[in-house]
């Protein structure tokens, strides 16, 4: 808790990823909300003036800079169809892009789905170890100047990642929905030489897409029509051909970027379904041992898949020679990034930090992929030992947990840049405090 006014209030934790953005109160163990961070919008005429919305879920753009007409955020943002939406994310490569966006998509979170006052709450984000000085101060300028939020600061993910699991000194391996990072963090603080990121969880999910889509000798590719665009459809066996019908009335509305993204979803949705990682390695009998699991989409075509399910999670750990050779600048699978990070460290440290490896985030909780990753650290490193939460919740929202812990800290008070520190000193007092 955190004295303003006289009163104790509860500082807000917001830990905005490429997935979802979570918020809720300092001290609770599970973020109050979780929404989108894609969102869908349309796009304004020229020369037209911004539109003004207010609904719930429905924010409009207040940047005459912007080229957003409407946007459409939250639970009932993209997933609804609309005739003419696009479907935007304002991240990229782990790191914010496009800032128009999310003053509407945190004010979603904090307004309508945790119904608070803003202006009553001190407010802690999270910002990934790879941050730019002036994507942060951005981060202070709309929390101050747009929430008017009492306090601010800004916390490292793979710090509070280390929090979470209740240390101090660790390496943290984060798996998001785009990036993956290896991070060394001794006594709360990230040492910079060893920081290594790549888009290996995006290449994953681009080498499913292909799987799924392209035919092979016991199937056809397969449609990702998504259920938004199914009028109806009939059961039919394994493998045979779908039988449904499509609401024509929407294809003709329909824009490439929200096709894209409810595609991109179906694919999400069958790796964390039935993806596997085999955890000694790529085996043909570990394959045919494990057996096929069914799968149904949208259309109504299911499908019992055996080794393509555990070939899409192999990418994390290896790449197939072909993939290689047509593709030389591939993000470096994990034993690699690992090793990169590791040796970049001082030898006196890297056995701390290999006795104390933190498994977070969403890409993570692909199934088999901890145990995986543990047989083959202990191959390239001895004593090797991995944190990993069995709780799911945990392990997908491991900074959001850290950033909740810390800001709850009594001690913690004393970081907090307060508004008028912020209004007699502006944005360098960002890069001062929060190191």
């Amino acid at each position: 808790m955190v004295q303003h006014g006289g009163d104790e209030v509860a500082a807000v934790v917001i830990d905005i990823g490429s997935s979802t953005l979570r918020a809720g109160y300092a001290g609770d163990d599970t973020p109050k909300a979780i929404i989108p961070t894609y969102y869908g919008y349309r796009s304004q005429p020229p020369d037209a003036d911004v539109a003004m919305g207010g609904t719930t879920g429905d924010h409009s753009s207040l940047k005459s800079t912007s080229k957003i007409a409407k946007m459409f955020v939250g639970q009932d943002g993209p997933s609804i169809y609309r005739e003419g939406m696009e479907v935007g994310n304002p991240l990229k490569e782990g790191l914010i892009e496009d800032f128009n966006p999310i003053t509407p998509l945190i004010r979603h979170a904090l307004e309508d789905v945790m119904r608070i006052n803003p202006t009553d709450h001190p407010i802690l984000v999270t910002e990934p170890a790879w941050n730019t000085p002036a994507n942060r101060e951005r981060m202070a300028e709309i929390i101050f100047d747009e929430f008017n939020a009492p306090a601010f600061y800004i916390a490292n993910t793979s710090v509070l990642n280390a929090f979470a699991a209740g240390k101090g000194s660790a390496l943290v391996i984060d798996i998001g929905h785009s990036e993956a990072s290896v991070t060394p963090v001794i006594d709360g603080f990230v040492l910079r030489k060893g920081l290594v990121h790549s888009s290996l969880p995006a290449l994953v999910h681009q080498r499913a897409k292909h799987i799924l889509t392209q035919a092979n000798q016991n199937r056809r590719g397969i449609n990702l029509l998504p259920h938004q665009l199914i009028a109806n459809k009939a059961p039919v066996d394994p493998g045979v051909d779908p039988r449904f019908n499509v609401r024509e009335d929407r294809l003709q509305g329909i824009t490439k970027s929200w096709r894209n993204w409810a595609e991109n979803r179906e694919v999400d949705e069958w790796m964390h379904s039935i993806g596997s990682v085999l955890d000694q390695g790529w085996n043909e009998q570990a394959v045919a041992a494990r057996g096929a699991r069914q799968y149904e989409f949208p259309t109504g075509y299911n499908y019992y898949f055996g080794a393509e399910r555990f070939e899409v999670g192999e990418l994390f750990f290896m790449h197939p020679q072909h993939l290689q050779a047509t593709n030389p600048n591939l993000p470096k699978p994990l034993p690699q990034l690992i090793s990169a990070s590791v040796t970049s460290c001082d030898p006196d440290i890297r056995q701390v930090l290999l006795s104390n490896v933190v498994l977070s985030g969403g890409g993570s909780l692909f199934s088999g992929l901890a145990d995986r990753l543990n047989s083959e650290l202990n191959r390239i490193f001895n004593h090797a030992k991995i944190h990993a939460p069995g709780n799911p919740a945990e392990r997908r929202y491991g900074s959001w947990l850290g950033g909740s812990i810390l800001a709850s800290l009594g001690t913690f008070h004393q970081l907090w840049i307060s508004k008028e520190e912020w209004q007699e000193h502006g944005r360098p007092i960002v890069g001062q405090r929060c190191k």
